[in-house]
C-alpha cells in the first residue's frame, strides 16, 4: 500500500514537472505575445503582440462605435455616432489583462489559468462614456434646435382689425435632460432617443389678435399748423400704433415712445415749461400722451401715473390734459379688463386719433366729470422776460391769466346705471401775472446795427 502511494505521488511530481516544463517552454515561445486561447469580447486576440491585438479590436470595435443614435423631437433631428457622444472602448486595459494572462507570478496560479487556457478565455472590453463630449454635442444641437417665438402680427383696415402674420411657438432644449437621457439611452444600446424640449409661448398669440375684434375706446384732439410740432405728433403717435397691452401688463408711455432726440427724429418746437413756451426737442409729444390719456379713462383702465401740465393747454378739456418728460414724467396704466387690448393712432390732416381695440366684452359705458373747478386770481404786479420765439427787439404785453384748481372723475354705467364713480386726478394749473415779453429772436437775414 505503502509503495503503491509513493508511486503515485512519484508520478504526479513527475506530472507536474513536465507540465511546468511545458508552460515554461510554451511561454518561452510566446515571449511578447498574448497566449492562445485568449478573446477579447469574442475577438481572438492569442499568438498576438499587444500592438496587433488593438488594431484587430479596433477594426472590428470601430463599426460599434460608428452605430448611430437617432435624436428626435418629434421628428428625426440628429443621429450621432457612439463616437461622436464620446464612447470609447478602454483597449489598453483589456489587452493589458489579455497579456497578463498565463503569466501570474503565483505558479499555481498561473499553471491554473495555462490549464483553463486550453478550453480559452473570454475577456470583456469595457466602453466609457465622456460626459464632456456628450454635453458639447448636445450645446450644439440646443443651437440648431432653438426657435424664438413669433408673435402675432395684426394691422387696422376701415377700421376693422385684421391678423396679418400669425404666432408661431418657440422651442428651447433642456440640455440637462437631453443628456441624462442620451446618456442611458448609449448604455441600454437603444437606436433613438427623444430629446426634452420646451415650447415657449409667444408674448402675442393668435388666439389673442383674433380676440380683438371691437373699438373699446377713441378720442380725438385737434393740433394748429406749426410744421415742426407737426412732424413731433405724427412720429411719438406712430411708436403708438399697434402696441399691445396684455392683462394685467401695465403701459408706459415714455416706454414705447422712448426718447426726444434730434437722433431720433425729433425736431425742436414749443414746448410749455414752467408755464412758459419754449423752444424744445419734441415739442407737441404731450398732445399725444393727453390724447391717449383720454383714451385710457374712456377705457376704464386704472391710471398708475399722470401729470397736468403748468397751465391749460388749447387742445384738451382742463383737467383732461397728461404732460411728460422723459426720464422724469410719464403717463402709466394698467389693462385691467381680462383682455388683450391694441392701441392703434392716425393722424389726418391736423387731427390725432387714437383708439383701443379689443373684444366686445371690454367695452364699458364710461363718463368724465372734470368738477370742484375753483379758479386762482392771478398774482398782483408785472413781470418782464425774455422770449426766444419773439423777433429781436418786440414786445408783448400778455394780460394777467388766473389759476385753477379741479378734480378730475370717471363714471362707470351698467346698462345706464351707474356702476362705479372714482376720483381719478386733481389738477393744478399755475396763475400768471401781467407779463412783458422781449423779444430776442435773430431773424435771418436782418441788417445788423452799425457799429
Amino acid at each position: 500500500m505503502r509503495r503503491t502511494i509513493a508511486l503515485l505521488l512519484t508520478l504526479l511530481l513527475v506530472a507536474a514537472a513536465g507540465f511546468s516544463l511545458a508552460v515554461a517552454r510554451d511561454a518561452a515561445a510566446h515571449r511578447g505575445r498574448i497566449l492562445p486561447g485568449v478573446t477579447i469580447n469574442a475577438i481572438p486576440v492569442g499568438d498576438l503582440t499587444p500592438e496587433q491585438a488593438r488594431v484587430r479590436l479596433e477594426a472590428v470595435v470601430a463599426a460599434r462605435l460608428a452605430r448611430t443614435l437617432d435624436v428626435r423631437a418629434g421628428g428625426p433631428i440628429a443621429s450621432p455616432t457612439l463616437a461622436d457622444l464620446g464612447v470609447r472602448a478602454e483597449y489598453d486595459e483589456a489587452i493589458t489583462a489579455a497579456y497578463d494572462l498565463g503569466r501570474e507570478a503565483n505558479l499555481l496560479r498561473r499553471l491554473r489559468t495555462r490549464w483553463r487556457l486550453r478550453r480559452g478565455l473570454d475577456l470583456p472590453l469595457r466602453f466609457t462614456q465622456d460626459d464632456g463630449r456628450i454635453r458639447a454635442y448636445v450645446t450644439a444641437l440646443a443651437a440648431t434646435i432653438a426657435s424664438e417665438p413669433r408673435d402675432a402680427r395684426v394691422t387696422v383696415t376701415d377700421g376693422e382689425v385684421v391678423l396679418t402674420q400669425p404666432s408661431t411657438d418657440g422651442r428651447v432644449l433642456d440640455m440637462a435632460a437631453t443628456v441624462a437621457r442620451i446618456r442611458e439611452a448609449v448604455a441600454a444600446e437603444q437606436a433613438a432617443v427623444q430629446a426634452v424640449v420646451a415650447v415657449t409661448r409667444p408674448r402675442f398669440t393668435t388666439d389673442d389678435a383674433l380676440a380683438i375684434t371691437t373699438p373699446v375706446a377713441a378720442y380725438s384732439t385737434r393740433f394748429v399748423n406749426i410744421p415742426n410740432r407737426n412732424h413731433n405728433i405724427a412720429l411719438a403717435a406712430g411708436k403708438l400704433r399697434g402696441a399691445v397691452l396684455l392683462p394685467g401688463e401695465v403701459f408706459s408711455f415714455n416706454g414705447t415712445v422712448g426718447p426726444r432726440t434730434p437722433e431720433l427724429g425729433y425736431l425742436p418746437a414749443p414746448v410749455l415749461l414752467n408755464t412758459i413756451l419754449v423752444p424744445g426737442d419734441g415739442g407737441g409729444v404731450c398732445q399725444v400722451s393727453s390724447t391717449l390719456f383720454n383714451v385710457a379713462l374712456l377705457a376704464d383702465l386704472a391710471i398708475l401715473e399722470r401729470s397736468n401740465h403748468s397751465r391749460p393747454v388749447a387742445y384738451l378739456p382742463i383737467g383732461r390734459d397728461a404732460t411728460v418728460v422723459y426720464g422724469a414724467r410719464d403717463l402709466r396704466f394698467r389693462n385691467t379688463t381680462g383682455s388683450p387690448l391694441l392701441l392703434w393712432s392716425t393722424v389726418r390732416g391736423r387731427r390725432l386719433t387714437i383708439t383701443l381695440y379689443g373684444p366686445v366684452s371690454a367695452a364699458r359705458q364710461v363718463s368724465l366729470l372734470v368738477t370742484d373747478r375753483r379758479e386762482v386770481p392771478p398774482p398782483a404786479g408785472t413781470v418782464t422776460r425774455e422770449d426766444p420765439e419773439l423777433a429781436l427787439g418786440a414786445t408783448v404785453i400778455d394780460p394777467p391769466k388766473p389759476g385753477y384748481r379741479v378734480q378730475t372723475y370717471r363714471v362707470v354705467a351698467r346698462d345706464g346705471v351707474e356702476a362705479k364713480r372714482e376720483q381719478i386726478t386733481r389738477s393744478v394749473y399755475a396763475a400768471l401775472p401781467r407779463t412783458i415779453r422781449i423779444g430776442t429772436k435773430v431773424v435771418a437775414g436782418a441788417a445788423a446795427d452799425a457799429p
